[in-house]
């Protein structure tokens, strides 16, 4: 081990940024503020139903090519459900439960076709709509419109194939909705994600995050060699030459893994990035309710998706387990109106003659989810010892996603080593 490396930040990026050093012979050192590693993605301990339990549920598709590589290497992948072939359930309260599910008899293209042509209230619109829409991913011509509704609109796309496919698409992507949201961006998303069969395929962790995603990737780093501090939160990083001083330490490089507004306050710059919140409603029920499947779209309802964590983690615990995702969520209704509201609607999706009686809820408002795609801000330029790897994605880069958190822990290694062997991909 010839060089060191500091980690500032215990999240999915940190710790894929110390892995992939660790993995080269250089010495990485990773400091994380909180008492224990994962950032957004780890889990807490739900005292009340005395189980673990997951700030929100995340879900995964097969174009997801970093993240599947670091769970293999960490011994992590069998932690991962992958559907054979894409089924995205939906349920709509006029039209009830229908899904968008390509054939596999049909080559892809044409199986695309049928699968929006079929869907209730659908036809051969929305079929050629989704011909010319493949088309326009394989184009390398950027969109011209300022945001996605306007660039769907000169596509021609129906507002029916908006309303039940692209839009609830766009704000789990990107947390946004069409209207704000960036074309060039939601155009990559579309393109990796239905590319061909092996990437359009939906996957979710089948225990809480710190099981299946955090534990592996911390046992990993530990093997490598890799000095992990807990509870240490960084105050000051000073430039000494060739090498950076962290809270007095010297270390020839720096990876700045935090979330952009801790990134901006460590390197005293000014946060001007949008951020987005993102409203998780956690249900335990008495009784346990049937849900079509593990995951459904609610088309234009209060809850955007619907998980079942108890079918999805195959638990027996106590209490069936309802989460409710509500992306860009602006905070309008009060908690017990927002409850209402939600078993109102698993109610109707779930065909209950009443109300589900609820055990025990928890509303979990991130309030700094996500950063929004937005154009590059002009910031003083860092030194080559110092790396930012903080989320503040740009158009047509990928959105902020544990996908796009591996991709930059990855490419910030890469930053640090002059020979790296291993794969990386582009954000």
């Amino acid at each position: 081990m010839t060089a060191r490396v500091a980690v500032i930040g215990g999240g999915l990026t940190g710790l894929t940024a110390a892995i992939r050093l660790a993995e080269q012979d250089i010495r990485a050192e990773l400091f994380e503020a909180a008492p224990a590693l994962g950032g957004r993605t780890r889990s807490f301990f739900e005292h009340n139903m005395q189980q673990a339990c997951d700030n929100g549920p995340h879900l995964l598709v097969g174009a997801y090519a970093a993240t599947q590589a670091l769970l293999q290497d960490c011994d992590a992948d069998e932690h991962v459900h992958w559907q054979s072939t894409l089924s995205l359930p939906l349920w709509d309260a006029r039209r009830g439960h229908f899904d968008f599910q390509p054939t596999g008899i049909l080559p892809f293209a044409p199986a695309m076709l049928l699968a929006a042509a079929t869907m209730p209230g659908h036809g051969l619109s929305s079929g050629l709509a989704m011909l010319r829409l493949a088309a326009t991913l394989q184009r390398k011509q950027q969109p011209q419109a300022m945001y996605v509704a306007q660039w769907l609109n000169d596509l021609r796309i129906p507002a029916q194939l908006i309303r039940d496919l692209l839009e609830p698409l766009c704000l789990g992507a990107m947390n946004e909705g069409i209207d704000t949201a960036c074309p060039l961006t939601f155009k990559r998303v579309l393109k990796e994600s239905f590319a061909g069969r092996e990437q359009a395929r939906l996957g979710w962790f089948i225990a809480p995050l710190q099981t299946a995603l955090i534990d592996p990737l911390v046992r990993h780093a530990e093997k490598l060699g890799v000095h992990i501090h807990t509870g240490h939160r960084v105050r000051q990083l000073t430039n000494a030459g060739s090498q950076v001083i962290v809270d007095g330490k010297p270390f020839d490089k720096v990876v700045v893994a935090l979330p952009s507004f801790a990134s901006d306050r460590l390197l005293h710059r000014q946060t001007a990035g949008e951020i987005r919140t993102i409203t998780n409603v956690h249900l335990w029920l008495r009784k346990a309710i049937v849900m079509p499947a593990p995951l459904v779209g609610c088309i234009n309802g209060t809850g955007q998706w619907y998980f079942d964590i108890s079918q999805q983690w195959c638990t027996d615990t106590p209490g069936k387990h309802i989460c409710a995702v509500i992306s860009a969520d602006e905070g309008r209704l009060s908690k017990p109106e927002l409850l209402r509201l939600c078993l109102d609607e698993l109610s109707l999706l779930c065909e209950t003659r009443q109300q589900p009686e609820l055990i025990h809820s928890r509303i979990i408002c991130e309030r700094r989810a996500t950063t929004l795609v937005r154009p590059a801000l002009s910031h003083q330029a860092l030194s080559d010892t110092i790396i930012d790897a903080s989320e503040r994605p740009v158009p047509g880069q990928l959105p902020a996603t544990i996908e796009s958190a591996v991709r930059r822990g990855e490419i910030a290694a890469r930053a640090c080593i002059a020979k790296p062997v291993y794969q990386t991909y582009p954000l």
